[in-house]
């Protein structure tokens, strides 16, 4: 069973690019360990609400993801290089919402 989990964060005004870049970031630290996992951001800067980007990636089953971060925070490295890209996402987002997507 295939899952599509998708992160959808609505920025602070003017925040979508360095949010784009942020989801980037984020996603090298994750892929480290699991670099498998497909992924792609999605911006909106103009329509609804403003300054949304969403994260999107497609993983085998939630188990997998789970077994995806365990393994990426295992490693020292990895948890201080995560820990710095998670602290710049308080400052570029109002909130944030996620969804998962069973594809059958």
């Amino acid at each position: 069973m295939t899952i599509i989990q998708r992160r959808i964060f609505y920025g602070k005004v003017g925040s979508a690019g360095e949010l784009v870049n942020w989801a980037h970031d984020m996603y090298e630290v994750i892929t480290v360990h699991s670099p498998e996992i497909p992924f792609r951001v999605l911006s909106d800067y103009q329509s609804g609400r403003t300054d949304r980007v969403v994260v999107e990636i497609e993983i085998e089953s939630m188990a997998h993801l789970d077994a995806t971060l365990e393994k990426t925070m295992e490693d020292p490295d990895t948890q201080v290089r995560f820990a710095s890209v998670f602290g710049r996402l308080k400052n570029l987002i109002d909130h944030a919402e996620v969804e998962q997507w069973t594809i059958s």
